[in-house]
């Protein structure tokens, strides 16, 4: 119930963030569930424009009434909402528990504020502390990815899709879903950079430097992070 709670006021507090724009971008995950929940409750959320990041997303906020655009027409997004998987005290996050890292940091980048909502147990020292890194990879250059990955010493392993589909997780850009397990990450950047060097990897899940504020939200209230400068 707590957790419940705490995800409610993140998404809550997001609500300010949203109000004055009339085109905007909306993350995958449970955080966001909540999110589209309180849009699809008040006439003044239904009237704008919602640009998903995921099939999923994009079907919650159709079944939702909200008008929802297709990514690759749509107007520049004034403002992108999404959850996270881990936050560090730097803002730099960890998403793609969703699988939908690829397409969420397409909009997340070009959106003209980014806006993350997560429960405070995302919070963490270092990076990779609970989740592992996901990345997506090009279905035929899995093989020589997983080798490469193996031969840096890290564990990786393509996430198993759940029931109704045999096989590894796809991302709804084609690629397959790989979970690297790397432990706390000393140097966020410089592992996503050395990922995306390996021909096939098409994105990490590590997001550095996309974060204008965060909004964290505990059952008693909501604590808010801004990026130095915002």
């Amino acid at each position: 119930m707590g957790a419940e709670l705490a995800k409610l006021n993140a998404a809550r507090a997001a609500l300010r963030e949203i109000s004055g724009c009339r085109v905007v971008g909306v993350g995958t995950g449970t955080t966001v569930e909540k999110l589209i929940e309180l849009l699809a409750s008040s006439e003044e959320f239904r009237g704008k424009l919602y640009v998903p990041s995921s099939i999923d997303t994009a079907l919650k906020l159709s079944r939702a009434g909200l008008r929802v655009l297709d990514p690759s027409t749509s107007p520049a997004l004034e403002v992108y909402v999404d959850g996270a998987d881990e936050v560090d005290p730097r803002l730099n996050m960890i998403k793609g528990g969703g699988a939908a890292m690829t397409m969420e940091k397409i909009l997340a980048h070009y959106a003209e504020r980014r806006v993350f909502i997560v429960d405070h147990t995302k919070l963490v020292g270092r990076l990779g502390e609970r989740h592992p890194v996901p990345i997506e990879v090009l279905p035929q250059a899995l093989g020589g990815v997983l080798r490469a990955l193996a031969g840096w010493g890290l564990r990786a392993e393509p996430r198993p899709a759940g029931r109704g589909k045999m096989g590894p997780v796809v991302a709804d850009t084609g690629g397959v879903v790989v979970d690297v397990y790397t432990g706390p990450i000393e140097d966020p950047e410089g592992l996503h950079m050395r990922l995306k060097s390996l021909p096939g990897v098409v994105e990490t899940g590590i997001f550095v430097g996309y974060a204008d504020v965060v909004y964290v939200g505990r059952p008693e209230g909501v604590e808010v992070l801004r990026r130095a400068g915002v």
